[in-house]
């Protein structure tokens, strides 16, 4: 009696997150299956988290997320770009082995679904396991079917699949892509949301354009400001109707890409500008979710994941003009003294860890250690393989998912992945091993023949996290070791 009634007390206390209670306890989280909570950023940076780093932005519910639960601070996406790595965070696969996604950039928002007929994702493995399954937010992973990349969706059909609905979700709600892309109509399951009785959607094609969607009641449109809020309330419905049994909720919010929007009640609150508003309002709707759980009454039964499909746009001074153009909002945090990206070299769609590194914080309480740091290399594709083990199911040997499980719970002896590969948005490829990153100088496209990252190039980030000094010609052996391990996991 006397050792349960110890284990309810450490448990409170790392829920709590008090100094100190950096312990594994146990709790009804070992009696029951937990839910799980996904949250997947868009274009957050390494440097834009209190957590993190960042001084003048303030993000109090990550922050707490982080306290509650362990940070990593070698954590990779597959992709500096954002669909390769949100196909890799469902699937366990880098997007690069599947001729249903180009070979680098993005899917167009309208292509064909990516996933193949029957391919597991994480809301498959949660749905098999007995779980409620929600995506709310951002999709980027196609829709309708075809495996030929010109296709492109008819957006006036009368039911939009396939979808998340036919990949294991039980409902969706949110974008095709982008705030900026076509349609700019919420999809909740298959059907276009907001629309009134009997209307529909006229589709406008112009040689050299997105297709305008057009809907029938112009109020069906979403205002940019407002689609952060709007999805946020929408996941906080998936969790009260879901709390009588177990549910996985994949969120992924449009914040921080352009357009920077921030919603009224945040313009002006950072001291970096509307880029600075416009995380505090990411970390605002994690608070709201963390409320949400708290109320339905199943915090301490939540595993909950955050991180970013990609490293931030960190622009300054140093940029070329038409960046600073496109983004001035990036560029003004920047010279507020905020830094995106952290110490990092490089930002979004290059091959330097700037693209790639992004924050990961994993809080479940009684099981994860509260208020720990984690230095090993983990990557998203991870996700897969570590829910997997969580329900004592096998994970297939071609997947590009390792188990992560052990270095979440801090068990002693736990190591992180020995290696994974990187792949920039103009195709070039590196692999992190260990203290070392290698990256591959490729054949690129015409259009990308001179970009100067393109090299070959060997750095011990453990020492050089800014990659200054390439050790190419300086330790050749490192460098052909990794060459070889790289040739040899892209032709598996």
């Amino acid at each position: 009696m006397k050792s349960d009634i110890l284990k309810k007390l450490i448990g409170a206390l790392v829920v709590a997150g008090l100094p100190g209670t950096a312990v594994f306890a146990q709790s009804s989280t070992t009696d029951a299956k937990p839910n799980v909570v996904v949250i997947l950023a868009d274009d957050l940076g390494y440097g834009d988290l209190g957590c993190y780093g960042a001084t003048r932005i303030k993000t109090p519910n990550l922050d707490r997320l982080a306290r509650e639960g362990c940070r990593f601070t070698h954590a990779y996406t597959p992709s500096s770009v954002c669909s390769p790595t949100r196909y890799g965070v469902l699937t366990g696969s880098y997007a690069w082995r599947t001729p249903r996604h180009p070979a680098n950039q993005t899917l167009a928002p309208d292509s064909p679904l990516v996933f193949a007929s029957g391919q597991p994702t994480l809301a498959s493995l949660f749905k098999s396991a007995g779980y409620s399954t929600a995506c709310v937010g951002k999709w980027h992973l196609g829709f309708g079917e075809g495996d030929n990349l010109s296709i492109r969706y008819d957006w006036s059909r009368d039911e939009i699949k396939p979808g998340p609905l036919e990949v294991g979700f039980d409902y969706f709600f949110g974008l095709a892509a982008n705030v900026s892309n076509q349609p700019r109509v919420y999809i909740e399951n298959h059907r276009f949301f907001g629309l009134k009785p009997g209307g529909g959607v006229t589709v406008v094609r112009e040689p050299g354009k997105q297709p305008a969607v057009i809907p029938s009641n112009p109020d069906a449109e979403y205002k940019n400001d407002r689609v952060a809020g709007d999805l946020t309330r929408k996941a906080v419905e998936f969790i009260e109707r879901s709390k009588d049994k177990p549910f996985f909720l994949y969120f992924a919010p449009n914040i921080p890409h352009n357009p920077i929007t921030p919603s009224a009640d945040f313009i002006g609150k950072s001291g970096c500008g509307l880029y600075g508003d416009f995380v505090q309002e990411l970390d605002s709707c994690v608070g709201t979710l963390l409320d949400a759980l708290k109320k339905a009454g199943v915090a301490e039964n939540t595993l909950i994941v955050f991180s970013s499909d990609n490293g931030g746009v960190c622009i300054d001074s140093h940029s070329p003009k038409f960046m600073i153009e496109k983004y001035p909002e990036n560029f003004a945090a920047s010279e507020a003294g905020h830094k995106i990206c952290g110490g990092l070299r490089g930002k979004k769609h290059g091959i330097y860890d700037g693209g790639f590194r992004v924050p990961f914080i994993v809080r479940w309480p009684g099981q994860v250690p509260a208020d720990s740091t984690c230095d090993s290399v983990v990557g998203l594709t991870d996700l897969f393989a570590t829910f997997s083990a969580m329900f004592g199911k096998d994970v297939p040997s071609k997947l590009d998912s390792v188990n992560a499980l052990p270095l979440w719970k801090g068990e002693p002896g736990a190591t992180g992945r020995d290696s994974l590969v990187l792949r920039s948005a103009i195709g070039n490829f590196a692999i992190r091993q260990g203290d070392w990153k290698l990256i591959e100088q490729a054949d690129l496209e015409p259009q990308y023949k001179g970009f100067a990252e393109n090299k070959n190039q060997l750095f011990k980030v453990s020492e050089d996290p800014a990659e200054t000094t390439n050790l190419w010609d300086a330790s050749p052996e490192l460098a052909k070791e990794r060459a070889e391990l790289l040739k040899q996991i892209k032709s598996n």
